[in-house]
């Protein structure tokens, strides 16, 4: 079996499909649709022989100074895997994959977003350098918490 991470090519934007259910969300879907289009979000795919299994994306301008600040912070957003795929290491190769891209473009600084519930992402941002707490908030889901790592 073929394992990669591959860079989105937005004509492929619908097998990300095979990873969460575009469909019932469709307005976050069209959300990120727009932001590739308009080169405000990089995607990253997991695959494994070509199927999309895992996701991640960088998002430069969030139009929210406690995730973005241009040339400086950048936001990680939408790390997941599919379900069935789930506690094998995908999601933390997509995130040191991520960091490692972002270092590559110098920003210095690299904010993330979790409910507070989702313990096995906090232990493995935490695990990953995210030791900075930004805020603590609520949204429609719940509590959050905005971390920030420094490069």
């Amino acid at each position: 079996m073929k394992h990669e991470i591959i860079a989105l090519d937005i004509a492929d934007f619908n097998k990300c499909g095979n990873i969460w259910n575009m469909e019932k969300q469709s307005a976050l879907a069209e959300q990120f649709y727009h932001e590739l289009l308009s080169n405000n979000r990089i995607t990253f795919i997991y695959t494994i022989d070509g199927e999309f299994i895992g996701e991640i994306s960088l998002v430069f301008d969030m139009k929210d100074s406690d995730y973005t600040i241009t040339d400086q912070r950048i936001y990680i957003s939408r790390l997941i895997v599919k379900r069935e795929y789930r506690h094998q290491g995908i999601g933390r190769q997509l995130l040191h994959f991520a960091i490692e891209k972002i270092k590559e473009m110098d920003y210095e600084e690299i904010a993330i977003g979790v409910d507070l519930d989702n313990y096995p992402a906090l232990k493995l941002y935490i695990e990953a350098g995210f030791d900075r707490i930004i805020r603590i908030d609520r949204d429609d889901q719940g509590p959050y918490i905005k971390l920030l790592k420094t490069l």
